[in-house]
């Protein structure tokens, strides 16, 4: 679906959802199709415009003890590998295994265990490797041999942020939703406590009920509404590779999906044989409509010298492209999917850098959430509580920040 296909600005609609990322247009699709109410999906500038564009798409399950994400991520990877036949638009995809390196007796390898345990009693396919293992499995990586265990979800994979946004739109759109670009909102209307619509920079919508997925931004739209979102936003920096020749050939898999030694960047292979590097720092904040897009000159001396020490035979790759991208961060890295301030106000946002592989799960629970129902996929159910906007007035850390995290 383009732009130019984009509907005009209804007078009313049942439920209006803000935000055309993959968040906004997963939750418009599933609403359409798992109800017959009317939606409408509003975009301040052009879909997948925003984080999701930037995002590295990755599709992964192990996430420790953390077994909520690794229940949504798994119901997640499952709709992704049949989106076409689910949705009606086929999408980028390639399996990448991610493996975690880490030493017994460590945080990291506790974490590393923790995970391999959860995917293990959830029959999703992983596999643990030791000593002499790890370096036949990875002999690209230098140090190998110097950890204790690499585990391995074998069945991770990636994806394209733009191409699953835009295939969310379009089955939105065949299900009737009105999918409106080009358009700003700029505050709630509210009675009696109640939301009753929506105001634009092109008029206003009327709507029984409204779900914010606008990323960054969102905090500004609950302000309007006495709601306190805590959302940083953080700007991310990406490098595309153009790996050697030899190197190619000697390892067709090009590198594995795996956090570089101090977690401050990841890796994974790319499209066209390229192999994407970024940075995971949560540090730089920003504003999401002025920052600066391309990678600092220091960044990159850093990534070679990463590079050097980690894999080395990528220290001599070409450079494909940079750029760099938004992530809206909680306190705690967790997601917020909550009703909060007026009535029939919902909100899915604060996704961390973390959020693509959930977005189905997303979309399916706060369908589910709208039209009132249990918080389930398939026949788990979801604790929403966990991420509910009350946990910071409770603690402003949240649920505390997580071990580690892709």
């Amino acid at each position: 679906m383009s732009d130019e296909d984009a509907a005009t600005l209804p007078d009313s609609t049942d439920v209006a959802v803000v935000g055309g990322g993959v968040m906004g247009t997963s939750i418009a699709y599933f609403l359409a199709r798992e109800s017959d109410r009317s939606v409408t999906l509003l975009e301040r500038d052009g879909l997948a415009a925003g984080s999701t564009g930037d995002s590295s798409a990755i599709l992964r399950h192990h996430y420790g003890d953390e077994e909520i994400y690794t229940d949504m991520a798994w119901w997640s990877h499952e709709f992704f590998r049949s989106f076409d036949d689910e949705v009606g638009a086929r999408i980028a995809y390639e399996g990448s295994p991610l493996v975690r390196f880490a030493d017994e007796g460590t945080p990291g390898g506790e974490y590393a265990r923790d995970g391999y345990e959860a995917l293990s009693n959830r029959d999703i396919p992983v596999s643990v490797h030791r000593g002499e293992a790890i370096v036949e499995e990875y002999p690209m990586y230098r140090g190998a041999s110097e950890f204790d265990i690499a585990v391995s979800d074998d069945s991770a994979a990636y994806s394209d942020g733009s191409d699953v946004a835009l295939g969310f739109a379009r089955g939105a759109s065949e299900h009737g939703v009105d999918v409106v670009t080009g358009v700003a909102v700029t505050e709630f209307r509210t009675e009696d406590g109640e939301v009753t619509g929506l105001r634009t920079e092109a008029g206003t919508v009327d709507c029984d009920d409204v779900v914010v997925a606008a990323g960054p931004w969102t905090p500004r739209l609950a302000e309007t509404v006495g709601v306190d979102v805590p959302i940083r936003p953080v700007r991310e920096q990406i490098v595309l590779l153009d790996p050697p020749t030899d190197y190619a050939e000697t390892y067709p898999s090009l590198t594995p999906t795996t956090s570089l030694p101090d977690g401050e960047w990841y890796i994974r292979p790319d499209f066209g044989d390229g192999v994407l590097v970024a940075t995971h720092r949560y540090a730089e904040e920003v504003d999401p409509d002025d920052y600066d897009d391309e990678p600092d000159e220091e960044t990159m001396l850093e990534l070679v010298e990463n590079l050097e020490e980690v894999i080395p035979e990528l220290a001599d790759a070409g450079i494909k492209g940079t750029y760099c991208g938004v992530y809206s961060t909680t306190p705690d890295h967790d997601f917020v999917i909550d009703e909060a301030g007026p009535e029939g106000c919902y909100w899915a946002c604060g996704f961390s850098g973390h959020g693509f592989k959930h977005a189905p799960a997303v979309g399916s629970l706060v369908s589910g959430l709208v039209r009132g129902e249990e918080p389930t996929l398939g026949d788990v159910e979801i604790d929403l509580e966990y991420f509910s906007l009350d946990r910071f007035a409770d603690d402003p850390a949240g649920n505390g920040l997580p071990d580690d995290y892709i």
